[in-house]
């Protein structure tokens, strides 16, 4: 799904609202009273489906702040403010959404509904506005060096999309600010028409019905904090084929320009690296080569691996994440972004204690952990070993820590929750699981698939020779 019909799909659900609302009480103007409904149902389509996931918009926002954390260091310690209670801001910015979207549409709060919705659409407005021109400042630079600006690339952005739909729909930054801007448009004209805006329903029932969907917001939100989405958007969803997601991308394709500066004039050619062989410029030696205005550029954008950046490493720095997904049968990895954070009485001694039976049927039992080995290791009560992977896609993975993911044969079967985990006997039922081989050290399968691998070649060799 792009921005349009995104869009679209809220157009319509507001034709329905309008309906529904222009027959409980015929409005003045029937243009205005959609407006109204769109925008409210906006707000409120927005905030339903980052509900399904406040961990995520809290990630965001933690984006968000250590971004700010670089660009705007005098206010540092009010970023890190914010990155701490970045959970609660979460809950408290989704349910103000959906709020304001529904106190428009029932017609409750006028005026300070729409001062809220204009203060609100502002802020996300300079948010992705910022984001977006951070495509133009390098890497080495912050914001405010302007001298520095260069031409415009996605890998500069801090942050890549804004987090508007949770993980329902991505938006490049810049169409996130587009939509901001059209959407201040519209709530300035709604501000403009605002005496149009009146109750649809009695005023006390429309209290009473605003104070439940409060209510249910928050309930909701909550609910999926301390659970696992009740949807999963994300690459790691139960049927992910992690080894297919981890090989599935498409490398841009890039051409190499050669800057040239002609000897005594200081002409200056820029010429693609295939027209610099073929039309033999580079014997001519008046033309020199300035290797530092030598750049690469992207002619047509690749697309990344369904499933980036999963790399695992144990505590040799081995890259094990290869012979971790192809392991045949069944695997479960325990995925803890940081050991400090996780609930250890809640989390950890649930998790052990299943793991504990998992074991006994010899399952492979995977840690993932962003944090130094050494010191995860104390929470396995040694049933099981950590391996070093970022936390950007263990919080992708599963929104727990710790928390559980069961797959089978490189394939996302199940997952859960600490809160919501299962005795070992009930995962052993739903998915028919049976006692397995021993598992081998992660290494000692690793070389010897290298060996198979080589056999292999050297068979083919030799009846290549015959």
């Amino acid at each position: 799904m792009n921005i349009f019909s995104l869009v679209g799909l809220i157009a319509l659900l507001a034709v329905g609202v309008t309906v529904i609302t222009g027959l409980l009480k015929k409005p003045e103007n029937w243009p205005i009273h959609y407006l109204r409904n769109f925008l409210g149902t906006f707000f409120v389509f927005s905030g339903v489906v980052k509900a399904i996931d406040p961990t995520g918009t809290a990630i965001k926002i933690e984006d968000y702040f250590n971004v700010f954390t670089e660009h705007f260091s005098l206010f540092t310690g009010l970023w890190e403010f914010l990155i701490s209670i970045s959970l609660p801001l979460s809950v408290f910015m989704i349910v103000l959404e959906i709020v304001l979207g529904v106190s428009l549409i029932l017609g409750t709060l006028r005026k300070p509904t729409l001062f809220l919705y204009v203060g609100l659409t502002l802020f996300f407005t300079v948010l992705t506005g910022f984001t977006y021109l951070t495509g133009y400042v390098p890497k080495d630079a912050t914001f405010f060096q302007f001298a520095q600006w260069e031409a415009f690339k996605d890998s500069n952005m801090r942050v890549t999309d804004c987090g508007c739909f949770g993980d329902f729909v991505k938006l490049k930054p810049y169409e996130s600010f587009i939509k901001d801007v059209v959407l201040t448009g519209l709530i300035f004209l709604m501000v403009y028409l605002s005496s149009h805006i009146k109750l649809i329903l009695d005023k006390k029932l429309s209290w009473i019905i605003l104070g439940v969907l409060t209510a249910a917001s928050f309930a909701f939100s909550m609910r999926n904090v301390n659970n696992l989405p009740i949807v999963d958007f994300r690459a790691y969803k139960i049927g992910a084929n992690l080894i297919d997601g981890r090989s599935d991308g498409i490398p841009p394709e890039v051409q190499t320009m050669y800057t040239l500066v002609k000897e005594g004039t200081g002409e200056i050619k820029k010429v693609e690296s295939k027209e610099y062989i073929d039309s033999g410029i580079w014997k001519d030696k008046t033309w020199v080569l300035d290797n530092d205005k030598t750049y690469q550029e992207v002619i047509k954008e690749g697309k990344p691996a369904t499933i980036k950046d999963f790399m695992i490493y144990d505590d040799a720095d081995n890259e094990v994440a290869e012979a971790i997904v192809n392991r045949p049968g069944f695997t479960i990895f325990v995925g803890a972004y940081n050991v400090e954070k996780s609930n250890v009485e809640k989390g950890f001694v649930r998790v052990n204690q299943v793991m504990k039976e998992a074991s006994k049927d010899n399952i492979p039992i995977v840690g993932l952990t962003a944090s130094t080995l050494d010191h995860a290791q104390k929470f396995t009560d040694n049933i099981y070993k950590f391996y070093n992977l970022d936390a950007v896609p263990i919080k992708t993975m599963i929104r727990a820590n710790p928390g559980v993911v069961l797959v089978k044969d490189g394939i996302v079967v199940d997952k859960w929750h600490y809160n919501a985990l299962p005795d070992w006997s009930e995962v052993v039922a739903k998915h028919g699981i049976t006692k397995q081989d021993p598992p081998q050290d992660l290494i000692q399968e690793e070389e010897e698939e290298i060996m198979d691998e080589e056999m292999m070649e050297d068979e083919m060799e030799g009846e290549d020779s015959e």
